[in-house]
């Protein structure tokens, strides 16, 4: 071998080595192996990222990291296990879920979102970005499908609660149960923003002086003058209100609710001014603070009794516990057909 070609040899040699340290470190260190129809790799990044994750949704709290670990091999398992067995979703089925999802945030806004408005609320709700959600959603339906297809055995005919288990369940949570002050409300409605009502305060005080004068009654003047076109043909009634109801104190403001809860029974207030207008109400029903019995309703705006919210809250309950037990099933009975290293 020449002088030049061992000189050139050596160059490679010294730059291959130059190379390797960085490369190394570019490369995702890999932390577990698991290998039930395909080896994946969970490398120490994605372990550092769950267990900031998790953390962050138990308030701070350390967590373990061979418990997060667990976690995510489990997650591994039981994703490839669905795909094995033929638990998918399709590209529109997963988009229906995720319209379903934007339809829910756009509900609670009251307005609709484009994407980019979506995804910005992803982001500061969940720090997640939409693919991310997407990949969320879609992981968290096959999962869901996968263990009711394979442990639908063990997940379905859970028993009702029985009366006893209803009986000791109030006997013990007793005190929880007592509805606030409520009162139920008819109104005239005089708009703040109506451009053609260049003094909405005036012309709610004009027809409070009919109600006054006795020239028309409180259901006439509903009809012929209230602005709220939700209530006006169905006697004004907007429903009922709870006196500890903060967001029916944000829509209204303080000093209205607080003025609606000094009126009794059948009584029609003065002009009352909220966040959005002037309002001349009527109390149809005011219903002071009381403990619930087990067969009085949840609050007079449900149909819904107490006995029968502690039943669906004991159902729920042994659900939850049930489909624990399928997911610990399904999980055991994959962790002894995978290949799993634990490198840590």
């Amino acid at each position: 071998m020449t002088m030049l070609i061992k000189k050139l040899l050596f160059v490679l040699i010294i730059s291959l080595l130059s190379f390797f340290p960085v490369y190394s470190q570019m490369m995702l260190q890999p932390v577990a192996a698991v290998n039930l129809i395909r080896s994946e790799m969970i490398s120490k990044e994605a372990l550092d990222a769950k267990k900031a994750e998790l953390s962050a949704a138990n308030g701070g709290q350390e967590i373990d990291e061979k418990d997060v670990l667990d976690i995510m091999i489990n997650d591994a398992l039981v994703l490839q296990g669905a795909e094995r067995d033929g638990v998918l979703l399709k590209e529109n089925e997963l988009n229906t879920l995720v319209s379903e999802q934007k339809t829910s945030v756009e509900s609670q806004l009251g307005r609709k979102l484009t994407d980019a408005e979506f995804n910005s609320v992803l982001n500061q709700a969940y720090n997640l970005t939409l693919a991310e959600f997407r990949e969320k959603v879609e992981q968290n339906y096959i999962v869901n499908a996968y263990i009711r297809k394979v442990k639908s055995d063990v997940i379905t005919n859970i028993p009702a609660p029985t009366e006893a288990e209803i009986q000791s369940f109030y006997r013990k949570n007793a005190s929880s149960f007592i509805n606030p002050e409520y009162v139920r409300l008819s109104h005239i409605y005089i708009s703040k923003k109506d451009a053609l009502n260049t003094n909405p305060e005036t012309k709610a005080n004009d027809i409070y002086r009919q109600l006054q004068f006795g020239s028309k009654t409180f259901d006439e003047l509903v009809i012929s003058s209230s602005q709220d076109e939700s209530s006006k043909f169905i006697g004004g009634e907007i429903g009922w209100m709870a006196i500890d109801d903060s967001s029916t104190r944000q829509v209204f403001g303080d000093a209205f609710v607080d003025a609606v809860f000094e009126l009794d029974n059948e009584e029609i207030s003065k002009v009352l001014e909220s966040n959005s207008g002037f309002h001349i109400v009527k109390v149809l029903e005011h219903i002071y603070p009381k403990m619930l019995t087990i067969s009085d309703r949840i609050n007079p705006d449900s149909k819904m009794t107490v006995r029968q919210y502690i039943s669906q809250t004991l159902y729920v309950e042994k659900q939850q516990v049930v489909y624990k037990q399928a997911v610990s099933e399904l999980v055991s009975e994959l962790r002894a057909e995978a290949e799993i290293k634990i490198l840590l």
